[in-house]
């Protein structure tokens, strides 16, 4: 729900109302033990998704000539990067995968906001979301990473598969907002959206469940979700228990980049996994 928020507010532009709730996130996590969980978005995903507030806002304010806006940004943005790097320096666990990955992120974040087009960074955040197998994440990673060899002059050639491969990402999970601003930057770039028939050999397509990186229970899962059943009715029908159900939700929701069961349905209606 916080991320949810944070990214609609950064859609429509209204930075200070996305700054605002990550100041409320940021003011949980230190009332929170460090032992426990923080719903949703964990501890390292407050501060990455911080920094991209204010890398977002650093840009406006470079595009404005504002040197004073710039600034701003990052004296705001030098905790958020000192703590998330503390969160994942030698003591941290490091089979904590999903602090590793906001991690990554918020590095390339950081760059950004220094005006520094680094693709390799947003590379480097975009692998670690492809192994979690987590499409969201993963296809805003690669758009900035598009977005950088652009400005960085790399070849068509080496920008034109990142953009492809996450164009289509994009249009799959219904990302509106994300595939607006990839089809921006290949219109801004002169660059193709889809890639020469030619040149991709034939294979097998794996199935809408699969590219979305759900195994074959869990899309069993999110078409029972689809069709308005509760974790109990669920479990009922899949002969598992309404916890075990529950988690499935949790981690289907996780790898959809989705806030909720409505949005979740809506996903598996556009891509016909609904019974």
């Amino acid at each position: 729900m916080f991320a949810g928020l944070v990214e609609l507010a950064l859609q429509e532009g209204r930075y200070d109302e996305a700054r605002a709730v990550v100041d409320q996130a940021v003011s949980a996590v230190e009332r929170v033990d460090q032992g426990e969980d923080l719903p949703s978005l964990g501890f390292a995903g407050v501060y990455a998704l911080g920094l991209r507030v204010e890398a977002g806002s650093a840009e406006l304010a470079r595009a404005a000539r504002s040197g004073a806006g710039v600034q701003q940004a990052r004296r705001r943005a030098e905790p958020l990067i000192a703590t998330l790097r503390a969160l994942t320096g030698p003591a941290a666990n490091p089979g904590d995968a999903w602090t590793l990955c906001h991690a990554a992120l918020g590095e390339a974040e950081w760059a950004r906001l220094e005006g520094r087009s680094e693709p390799q960074l947003w590379q480097r955040a975009a692998e670690g979301w492809e192994r979690l197998q987590l499409p969201y994440p993963a296809a805003y990673a690669r758009f900035r990473q598009a977005e950088a060899l652009l400005a960085t002059r790399a070849p068509r050639a080496q920008i034109e598969p990142v953009i492809w491969a996450v164009h289509r990402t994009a249009v799959a999970l219904g990302a509106g907002p994300l595939r607006r601003e990839i089809e921006l930057l290949a219109r801004r770039g002169r660059l193709h959206l889809e890639e020469p028939a030619a040149a991709a050999a034939p294979q097998a397509l794996p199935s809408p469940a699969a590219s979305l990186g759900l195994t074959r229970r869990e899309a069993e899962v999110l078409a029972l979700v689809a069709a308005g059943h509760t974790n109990r009715q669920i479990g009922q029908e899949l002969f598992i228990t309404e916890k075990t159900a529950s988690i499935h939700v949790s981690r289907i929701l996780a790898k959809l980049g989705v806030a909720g069961r409505g949005q979740a349905a809506a996903v598996a209606h556009r891509l016909g996994l609904g019974r």
